[in-house]
């Protein structure tokens, strides 16, 4: 089971406990966190925790040793293809949706099989590690068999000074729900952002937002300084809660401004 957590720099593990919404903090984060890994969607990576003992014969060696931590990898990765599978990709489908292309389940396998191995540790007995999947992989392998595919764009040049740089989503009151993509919509339910407008490698490297939990450290971030528009929404589109409602009178600015920011993913969604 998933549960949504803010945390600051440093992440508790889940142990089964109900979580809460913590207090906004300039280093909080967005997490999705079940019983053995998380998503940290400002961090941008999917983190999992294996662990495993020696063979009982081989208790107290080296060579215990040895095959515990080869366990506890392999128990790592296990973890991580479980909960990489209920990533959501948009409102309505989550990766394992898209893992019966033969393209996306090799991306994906061969992904967490190269995990980065973060932390490590032996207490005599159990062998525990700790490894990092980071979403842009994942957004590579599952984007060629999106319905909707990002496309080349020219990078639009720098803004001016005194234009909008930026995009700032402020969702503190609504129940969002993070996915890899998703659209801003006006009330008339016509996409102002998305996969349509955006540049194909800034989306890939970068995701179409980054996600924070505090207003005033989101509207200086380097991703969307030093003047980014500010739009509180007004809604997230029930029952998937991916979506989002701007009022016409945002999302005219959206798409009417001068330097278009959302080309180059220049946008930042604040939650709680």
């Amino acid at each position: 089971m998933k549960r949504w957590s803010v945390v600051g720099v440093v992440l508790a593990m889940c142990l089964g406990v109900g979580v809460a919404w913590a207090e906004e903090t300039p280093g909080g984060a967005v997490v999705e966190q079940a019983e053995h890994a998380l998503l940290n969607w400002t961090g941008g990576y999917v983190e999992a925790t294996g662990q495993a003992v020696p063979p009982a014969d081989k208790a107290n060696t080296a060579q215990g040793k040895l095959l515990a931590r080869r366990g506890a990898i392999v128990d790592l990765q296990r973890n991580l293809l479980e909960f990489v599978q209920g990533v959501k990709v948009d409102a309505e489908t989550i990766m394992k949706d898209f893992m019966a292309n033969d393209f996306v389940k090799t991306e994906v396998h061969g992904s967490i099989k190269r995990v980065e191995i973060t932390a490590s540790d032996w207490d005599g007995e159990i062998y525990t590690v700790t490894g990092r999947v980071k979403l842009e992989e994942l957004r590579r392998a599952v984007t060629p068999a999106l319905p909707t595919k990002p496309q080349d764009r020219q990078v639009p040049p720098s803004p001016k000074k005194g234009n909008v740089t930026g995009l700032v989503l402020d969702v503190r009151h609504l129940p969002l729900i993070p996915a890899m993509t998703f659209r801003v919509l006006d009330e008339g339910g016509r996409e102002v952002y998305g996969l349509n407008a955006v540049d194909r490698e800034r989306f890939l490297s970068s995701g179409l937002c980054d996600y924070q939990t505090n207003i005033n450290y989101a509207q200086g971030a380097p991703r969307v300084a030093d003047k980014p528009l500010v739009v509180k929404a007004l809604k997230v589109v029930e029952p998937r809660n991916v979506d989002i409602v701007v009022p016409n009178s945002a999302a005219g600015k959206i798409q009417g401004s001068v330097y278009d920011f959302r080309v180059p993913c220049r946008v930042t969604v604040v939650k709680r």
